[in-house]
């Protein structure tokens, strides 16, 4: 069995972190920081240089709020009006990364011109630290904003226009700054006159650098594509880039297998497995599929379903929500209407090394769960997958895969010698199914949704669904979680606690939904299951939901179907291209982004000290 390594998607981790940094807190938030960055640098700073403290407070007032907050107030309903992301918020946000060095400018040069006995040498370093600012508006605008070319321009520079001028004409009056002398102002004028031209001139450049390399690599424009990416993120807009991944993606075969089981009184549960991946990320595509195609089951037939991960990867994240409901309109037809299984096997294991695989049958049906744990595990191959139902069906059985995806603590990915394992410890398994003595079966199902814990801890709106299965004497749970994995040594820890109530075996499985990626700084992005919530408090609700499920287990069969659908798919190789690039296309504009400040630094410095 000859397979590359496979799992996480490089520079996901990068891509998340870097669009989560154009997010800022809620407007009072935002404008406290401001108008407190500005007004400390200056109550700090001037008083240095002989300007008195009424002045100090002023100055930040006429000099920097007023007119930035004029500016982008007419940014936000004029020239950016419409604008899917920079909104007044953002904006303002954008102000205060634009006048942050401030708090360090104003009190160098105050202290600096003590020493060369230069009053004014603070208004150099207003200047310069308005002239800085300009790249970065320039850039921040041209590559996050759709409005047309002059509407940027105009929207880059108008604040930074307004508060020169505003301190030109009301700083000596106003305020009393009359220690500023009028070439100075004329100076400091033409400073930011000249890098309002290099700016647009280099910003311009870089955009054209950015589409021109990277189109070939995305096949789309990636500036549009990220702002796209943007405007989802950001806006929970999802048609613009949903839009552009489909016609990115290609056609690909889901497939799934449903055991469902039902009593005298009716449904009991069932256990979905599918080869759709839960991606791409948060709520894009099928990234929230297993939930809701949990809850759709379970309006329409009844019980409690749960749906573990299935052996897929990112090849098969489905790209459009239309595409996501044509997959679940598909299980619900497919849904097994009779049950004609009515003795099952107990729950058997084999273990190969780290590899752990754990079967039950009912009737000819064989559910498999695959588990790696306490080592860490990504997604499996899907040439593990095809290699235990072929050696399913050579001894008459047909096989249901589960990956638990149940241990992670590092970004890892699966070696082709752990997936060998897998399959050696699956055929292992498979053996003593084949010749496992059956007898009739009861069984109970029972949901709880994990209200206690957030899309932030890990845990995602399908929370958790237990079934057990009695056989002879021998109680199994099999419990799904909906997370994107388990932290390392989280299933031991319930599994061990479930003996106490009787539980001779079983598996904890999560859906791997990616709902919770992307919401958190973390080395994975995202918590897996365990990692930062009260595990404590999590086996306290996975014994009391496998409790409930006990006491109401009664006679029960089972029924076994099988569906398959073609839709649009988003495969890895494409996936990883464009959700690296979004990460890279932050690097690629860093490195000549600080070339440019670096050239307006070093113009500012000559136009201010050399005229």
């Amino acid at each position: 069995m000859t397979h590359e390594a496979t799992g996480g998607v490089g520079g996901t981790v990068g891509a998340f972190n870097f669009i989560r940094r154009v997010g800022f807190p809620s407007t009072p938030e935002v404008l406290s920081v401001f108008l407190t960055l500005t007004l400390l640098a200056s109550i700090v700073a001037l008083p240095l240089a002989g300007v008195g403290l009424q002045a100090a407070i002023f100055f930040p007032l006429i000099a920097v709020v007023i007119p930035s907050l004029l500016g982008e107030a007419l940014n936000s309903t004029m020239f950016l009006a419409g604008d899917k992301v920079l909104s007044f918020r953002r904006l303002i946000g954008l102000e205060i990364l634009s006048w942050f060095l401030l708090v360090v400018a104003l009190p160098v040069g105050a202290i600096a011109g003590i020493a060369v006995s230069n009053s004014t040498l603070w208004a150099d370093g207003f200047f310069t630290v308005l002239a800085l600012s300009l790249p970065i508006r320039f850039l921040t605008i041209a590559s996050i904003s759709s409005v047309s070319s002059w509407k940027k321009f105009v929207a880059s520079a108008l604040p930074p226009i307004l508060s020169i001028r505003s301190f030109s004409i009301l700083g000596p009056s106003v305020v009393g700054l009359t220690n500023v002398d009028s070439g100075l102002i004329v100076h400091g004028t033409a400073a930011v006159l000249v890098g309002i031209v290099l700016s647009a001139a280099g910003v311009s450049g870089i955009i054209r650098n950015v589409e021109r390399s990277g189109t070939p690599q995305v096949r789309d424009s990636p500036l549009t594509l990220f702002r796209a990416f943007l405007q989802h993120w950001l806006k929970s807009d999802q048609e613009p880039l949903e839009k552009r991944l489909v016609a990115l993606g290609t056609q690909g075969t889901i497939e799934g297998s449903i055991l469902g089981f039902s009593s005298a009184k009716g449904a009991v549960g069932c256990v979905v497995v599918s080869n759709f991946h839960p991606g791409p990320y948060r709520d894009l595509g099928s990234a929230g599929l297993p939930s809701v195609l949990k809850a759709s089951i379970e309006r329409s037939k009844g019980g409690c379903a749960q749906v573990p991960h299935g052996i897929s990867n990112h090849q098969l994240n489905i790209v459009s929500q239309t595409d996501v409901q044509r997959v679940i309109d598909r299980a619900l037809e497919e849904y097994p209407t009779v049950a004609p299984i009515h003795e099952s096997s107990a729950m058997v294991r084999s273990t190969v090394d780290e590899a752990k695989v754990s079967g039950q049958a009912f009737g000819n049906v064989a559910f498999l769960t695959l588990t790696l744990s306490p080592t860490d595990m990504e997604d499996l191959p899907s040439e593990v997958a095809h290699e235990i139902e072929r050696e399913a069906q050579a001894r008459g059985l047909t096989a249901i895969i589960a990956d638990a995806h149940n241990s992670l603590s590092n970004q890892t990915s699966i070696t082709s010698e752990q997936a060998r394992k897998l399959v050696e410890a699956s055929v292992k398994v498979l053996d003593q199914l084949a010749l496992a003595r059956r007898s009739p079966f009861r069984a109970g199902s029972v949901g709880d949704p994990l209200d206690e814990f957030r899309l932030e801890d890990g845990i995602g709106p399908g929370g958790l669904s237990s079934l057990v299965v009695r056989s002879g004497t021998q109680i199994v749970a099999y419990l799904t979680i909906d997370g994107n994995n388990m932290h390392t040594g989280v299933r031991e820890a319930i599994l061990e606690d479930l003996e106490t109530i009787g539980v001779a075996d079983g598996e904890i499985m999560t859906t791997d939904t990616h709902l919770v990626t992307g919401l958190v700084r973390s080395a994975l992005g995202y918590y897996p299951v365990g990692a930062h919530l009260d595990v404590g408090l999590l086996k306290q609700k996975v014994r009391e939901t496998v409790h409930h499920a006990i006491s109401s287990m009664e006679e029960s069969t089972a029924g076994f179907s099988k569906f398959s659908i073609e839709v649009r798919v988003l495969g890895s190789e494409a996936f990883q291209t464009i959700t690296s690039f979004v990460g890279r296309i932050a690097s690629r504009i860093g490195r000549q982004f600080f070339r440019l400040e670096a050239l307006t630094l070093v113009v500012t410095l000559i136009i201010l000290f050399f005229p």
